[in-house]
């Protein structure tokens, strides 16, 4: 499967959607489908991080504003609509400022490296979304 899917940590704070060799939208977004019985275990919001580091692409395939956009869609109770993006070669989506991304549902981060991601997990950890 091009893309698969595991928890950040043992604390269930985050669910890391990986990328690996050649994949597409079709890809990604069956993944996220995979996920939400394991979603469903958590006990604590849960943020999103999609992994592109295994990606043999070197851009995002066509359509990337909408599917960038629905990183963000919470399609179980327990998600933030919060997402972490790493591993991405520079890209621009129309709304898009100093990395970030506001939509509708929350807010995509684009960081540079897993320290960078471990630093935003315990920012968003410790002020999880209102209910």
């Amino acid at each position: 499967m091009p893309f698969r899917f595991e928890w950040y940590d043992e604390s269930r704070r985050a669910m890391r959607y990986i990328a690996e060799g050649d994949w597409n939208w079709r890809d990604y977004h069956q993944a996220v489908r995979a996920a939400a019985f394991t979603l469903m275990q958590a006990q604590q919001p849960v943020d999103s991080i999609v992994d592109l580091r295994g990606s043999a692409r070197r851009m995002l395939p066509a359509g990337a504003a909408a599917h960038v956009r629905s990183f963000t869609r919470v399609t179980q109770a327990r998600l933030t609509g919060r997402a972490a993006v790493i591993g991405l070669p520079a890209v621009e989506v129309e709304g898009m400022s100093d990395g970030v991304l506001r939509t509708a549902n929350g807010l995509v981060k684009f960081v540079a490296d897993e320290a960078e991601l471990t630093a935003l997990l315990d920012e968003w950890s410790a002020n999880p979304p209102a209910p």
